[in-house]
This record gives structure tokens, C-alpha cells and sequence, in this order.
């Protein structure tokens, strides 16, 4: 491949030349070409330096920055969700704006449930005897022998006497924390306690009195059934067990009859004996 010598004088640098001979494909330039081709090429030069500063520039603004922060990505990539979000949410904003304009909040109605009150005992005394193990079907012939209201099956516990102990009052048959249980002596003592005085400073009729009407209480039956304040139906309790059963796995339920014992006696306070009949078949 030969080279014009005309065309080599355009070049200042021999040497330049030199390397470019040696290499394959070497394209020819001719003289009226050679002013415009060598503006392209220094546009083209220039524009690269240009190209190539800037990638420099930002390389090592991403260098610096990935050295001293490697979250910025993610920090952009946030910024950028955030001002999705943004936008998101002030077309929400908007869109919530324009419902909460369309609704009119109108108060139709107000209804009132008034339910008992409420009176305290914290002050009386509370005799928790222990529980009494027996079936619900049992629990449900001795208090609840109509089905649904509450009151004490005279006629059961005639004809099954056996069942006697379970609404006794006697001390073979009630305790307290495994202590038995003395009626007349728990009661004297609540007067006592309550009076500030000894039992001593009773009059004698009065404390004999007392000690009859006490001791002739062997079991519930001896309590006049007139005297029940209030009861639950056997349908709500058996609604109350069903509702503890959806929220706890095992229920074991404890039906309580009170016993409140009262004395015209001012200063005196009430006495509660509680029979606490723990449900052992309830499933």
C-alpha cells in the first residue's frame, strides 16, 4: 500500500504518521477534504473530551457519594416513591374531600336503657364457703325445678334425702378454706366486731333468741322461699356459660346462692354466706 507524499506534508508529526502506516486499512485523506475533515474530527474531539469529562466528573461525584453513603440510591429511589406518594396522597386528600362533602351526619334517634341500681357490700361480711361438687342436671333439680325460675325443690329433697348434705348448713358438711363452718358463732362474732362490744354485753333474751332462731336453720329449706331478692333464669345461665365458652377453652362454671342475713340492729352490717356449687359434668 503506497502513500501520497503530498498528502504527508499536511501532517507536522512524522511520527504520528509513522504509526498511523503501520496500521491496517488506513483510509487516505485528500487535499480539499483535509480543512473540513479536521474541524469534524476537532468538533468530534472536543465533543468527546466534553462527553468523556463529564463522565469523569460524575464517576467520581458517584464514587465519592457511594463512599461516604451508600444509601444514596435507595435515598433517591425514596424520593422519589415519596413524591409518588405525595402525589398519591393529595389525590386522595382530594378525592376524600369531595365524599366528606356529600355526607350529611343526621342524629334520628337517642334511646335510654335504664337498669337497676347498684348498692355496695363492700362493708358487709363475706362468708365464701367451699365449693360443692355437683352435676348441672342435679344443680337444676334442687334450684330450678320449674325450668327457668329460681327456687328451692322441697319435694326432691324429701324424696332424696342423700342430697341433704349439698344445701346443709352444719359444720360436718360446710367449711371454709378446709375449716368448718359454725353459722351461729360467725354470726355473734360479725355483731361483736361491728358493735365494738363483747357478746357478754347482750341482753340475755336477746342473745337467746338469737341462738334459737339461728340453730333451727339446718338447711335452705328452712328459709322462707318468699324471701328471694332476685335470680337469674336458667336461660340466662346457661346463656352466660355459652358466652365464656366462645372466649375461653375450658369453662367450669361455679353457681353461687347468697345467703344475706339481716338485723334490724343499727350499726350492724349484713352477712353474706355464699354456697358455691362448682359444675363437675359441664361440657
Amino acid at each position: 500500500m503506497s502513500i501520497n507524499t503530498e498528502e504527508l506534508s499536511t501532517f507536522s508529526d512524522l511520527s504520528v504518521l509513522s504509526k498511523i502506516s503501520n496500521k491496517k486499512n488506513v483510509t487516505i485523506i485528500n487535499y480539499d477534504k483535509k480543512d473540513n475533515l479536521l474541524n469534524d474530527n476537532n468538533n468530534n474531539k472536543n465533543n468527546k473530551n466534553n462527553k468523556n469529562n463529564k463522565n469523569c466528573v460524575d464517576s467520581c461525584i458517584s464514587t465519592k457519594s457511594s463512599y461516604h453513603n451508600l444509601d444514596t440510591k435507595s435515598s433517591s429511589s425514596s424520593s422519589s416513591h415519596h413524591s409518588d406518594s405525595t402525589t398519591d396522597s393529595s389525590i386522595c386528600s382530594n378525592l376524600f374531600d369531595k365524599k366528606i362533602c356529600n355526607k350529611i351526619h343526621i342524629d334520628v334517634a337517642v334511646v335510654c336503657e335504664e337498669y337497676n341500681n347498684i348498692e355496695i357490700m363492700c362493708e358487709d361480711h363475706i362468708l365464701n364457703l367451699d365449693e360443692i361438687e355437683v352435676t348441672m342436671e342435679i344443680f337444676q333439680l334442687m334450684f330450678y325445678p320449674y325450668k327457668e325460675n329460681f327456687g328451692i325443690n322441697k319435694d326432691f329433697f324429701i324424696n332424696n334425702t342423700k342430697f341433704l348434705p349439698f344445701i346443709s348448713f352444719f359444720p360436718e358438711f360446710r367449711t371454709i378454706d378446709g375449716k368448718k363452718f359454725y353459722l351461729l358463732e360467725s354470726l355473734i362474732s360479725n355483731i361483736e366486731s361491728d358493735l365494738c362490744i363483747s357478746r357478754y354485753c347482750f341482753t340475755k333474751d336477746s342473745l337467746v333468741e338469737l341462738t334459737n332462731e339461728i340453730i333451727s336453720l339446718k338447711t335452705l329449706l328452712d328459709i322462707k322461699c318468699c324471701s328471694v331478692l332476685s335470680s337469674l333464669t336458667w336461660s340466662n345461665i346457661l346463656d352466660i356459660i355459652k358466652n365464656y365458652k366462645l372466649i375461653h377453652e375450658e369453662v367450669i362454671p361455679v353457681l353461687i346462692v347468697n345467703i344475706v342475713f339481716k338485723t334490724p340492729t343499727q350499726g350492724v352490717k349484713d352477712t353474706v354466706v355464699r354456697f358455691q356449687y362448682k359444675i363437675c359434668n359441664n361440657n
